[in-house]
């Protein structure tokens, strides 16, 4: 398996082959690592927003991304409406190695204007060729998901927050419509009843 660095340097070669301007932003599982989340990624996902996909042309970006991929990759455009249970319906493309070396790339299309806010907010993060999406968006982008994982991500990306990054999450997810499932997921946890006694032991 190719190194984390190695797929980074792939992502930059192929935004860079593309003709169009794309403006990117690390989210997903390796953007909460690099924010202090102890967890394994599989894939790297990007939020990605251009011009083009004003007119809701994201079928263009698909066709430009296969022309510019190098010939041991593959992408599949997933159309957000033909998945009825994704609670983003967002237009994701998803790049994978034929070889099998390198992680699978996911370019998730922005979609609503907050995500396009996190793409301009996104900081700086040495060693890393990409903007990574700040706490606070990177958590709504979490509260939006609905796996595991983004439930796990979220509560530990609280811990590490400043104050005023927690007060700016609680922000965006009453804007995003998500502050009551913050409010559950951050409520801490009834212990379990320890009702060994009741039990036949062997």
């Amino acid at each position: 398996m190719k190194s984390i660095e190695d797929t980074f340097g792939i992502i930059q070669d192929i935004i860079k082959g593309l003709p169009i301007d794309l403006e990117v932003a690390l989210v997903g599982g390796y953007a909460a690592v690099l924010h202090g989340v102890e967890r394994t990624t599989l894939d790297i996902d990007f939020c990605i927003h251009s011009h083009i996909t004003h007119s809701s042309r994201t079928d263009q970006i698909y066709a430009h991304l296969q022309d510019s991929l190098p010939e041991r990759f593959e992408a599949t455009l997933l159309k957000g409406s033909a998945i009825p249970d994704d609670p983003f319906k967002h237009d994701v493309i998803f790049i994978e190695d034929t070889l099998g070396e390198y992680l699978r790339i996911d370019f998730l299309i922005a979609k609503y204007k907050w995500e396009l806010e996190a793409i301009h907010a996104a900081v700086t993060v040495e060693g890393i060729p990409a903007p990574v999406v700040t706490k606070p968006y990177l958590a709504a982008f979490k509260l939006k998901a609905t796996g595991h994982k983004d439930a796990s991500d979220l509560v530990t990306l609280v811990k590490l927050m400043t104050e005023s990054e927690k007060q700016e999450t609680l922000e965006l997810a009453k804007r995003i419509g998500r502050d009551k499932k913050l409010a559950r997921l951050l409520a801490p946890s009834e212990e379990e009843p320890d009702d060994e006694s009741s039990e036949e032991l062997i």
